[in-house]
């Protein structure tokens, strides 16, 4: 499976550090809309990033360049690529943490996401893919038990 540049866009956010040297993925889900704001107008309007948005479609949103860290991992921010796959629809937090726990991805989504991470790692020395959730127990549930987390790790390995 590959990705064609008419499914990779740029809308830059500016939050994040200067420069990283990446080795680890983050994987990430966030609303489509979050009360009505798309998910990258929200993230910049709170000073948060990602390297990577993937919508429902399969368009994957480059939001920083890799050798630049992003605010998206509270204590990784500066050796991780992240990554945000999209939960369809426009939440609030509460109906957000409902709707990941109950499978969200749609096929292309999911291929163009597995895409983007396995460029990655052919990219970058990654060492290790974590869920936000793993990172951060405490204070956060993304990507949830909706995400095919065990298909994702097998298929970066094939």
């Amino acid at each position: 499976m590959g990705v064609t540049m008419s499914q990779i866009v740029n809308i830059p956010l500016t939050a994040g550090s200067s420069s990283q040297t990446p080795n680890r993925v983050v994987v990430h889900a966030i609303a489509e809309f979050i009360d009505g704001v798309p998910a990258v107008d929200f993230l910049r309007s709170i000073g948060l990033s990602a390297h990577a948005f993937v919508t429902c479609s399969g368009v994957i949103i480059r939001s920083r360049e890799d050798t630049r860290g992003a605010y998206h991992a509270k204590g990784y921010n500066t050796n991780s690529l992240g990554i945000e796959f999209l939960v369809p629809g426009n939440h609030d937090y509460a109906s957000f943490k409902d709707a990941i726990r109950s499978p969200y991805l749609t096929e292309n989504q999911y291929e163009s996401g597995l895409w983007q991470i396995k460029e990655w790692f052919s990219k970058w020395l990654i060492g290790d893919i974590s869920r936000h959730s793993t990172l951060d127990p405490t204070r956060k549930t993304d990507p949830g038990d909706g995400f095919p987390w065990e298909r994702l790790i097998k298929d970066i390995r094939a």
